[in-house]
C-alpha cells in the first residue's frame, strides 16, 4: 500500500502532461521537426496551431538553443545520411536558415541540439576554442581582423 502512495506522489498530474490546444482545446503532441522539436495540434488538419518548445512544454516564446546565434533566424538541422558528408564520417549539423542572405553560421549537432556557440565581446562574430602553447583559449573567428582572445573555463569562454 504505501508502496502505491509513494508512486502516486511521485508521479506528475495529468493536468501537467496534457497540453491542451488554444485554438480547439485537443491535446497538442511533440514533434521532432527540421528546426527543432515543437508542438502541434492532434486536430490536425483540421487545426494547423503550432507552438514552440521551451523547457519541455509549449510556449509561444522562441527557444534560444535554435536560434542563430548572430542573426537570430532559425536553426535548421541538416541530415547527413546520405552523400559525401556521411563518406567521411561527419555527422548532423545545424545551419542558419539565412544562409542565402548570407549567414554563414554552421554549428555540430550535439545529442540533436545545436552545439553552444559565443559571440566575440569586440566585434561580435563567433568565437571559436583553440589550442595555445599554455593550453586550450577562445579567439575570434574573424581574426586577425579581430584579435581578442579569452580564458576557457570548462569548455566555455569567460566572457
Amino acid at each position: 500500500m504505501a508502496d502505491e502512495r509513494e508512486l502516486a506522489e511521485n508521479e506528475t498530474p495529468k493536468s501537467d502532461r496534457i497540453h491542451a490546444c488554444p485554438s480547439c482545446k485537443k491535446p497538442m503532441r511533440r514533434i521532432e521537426g527540421r528546426m527543432g522539436p515543437f508542438w502541434g495540434c492532434s486536430g490536425f488538419p483540421g487545426c494547423k496551431t503550432t507552438l514552440n518548445e521551451v523547457d519541455g512544454k509549449p510556449s509561444t516564446a522562441i527557444n534560444p538553443d535554435y536560434r542563430c546565434p548572430l542573426c537570430t533566424r532559425k536553426l535548421v538541422r541538416a541530415d547527413s545520411t546520405h552523400g559525401e558528408e556521411k563518406e567521411r564520417g561527419k555527422g548532423d549539423y545545424w545551419f542558419c536558415s539565412g544562409y542565402n542572405k548570407g549567414c554563414k553560421v554552421k554549428l555540430d549537432d550535439l545529442d540533436g541540439r545545436p552545439k553552444p556557440a559565443y559571440r566575440c565581446k569586440r566585434c561580435g562574430k563567433l568565437l571559436t576554442r583553440r589550442e595555445g602553447k599554455n593550453g586550450s583559449f577562445w579567439g575570434c573567428s574573424s581574426y586577425p581582423t579581430c584579435t581578442a582572445s579569452y580564458n576557457d573555463i570548462e569548455g566555455r569562454p569567460d566572457l
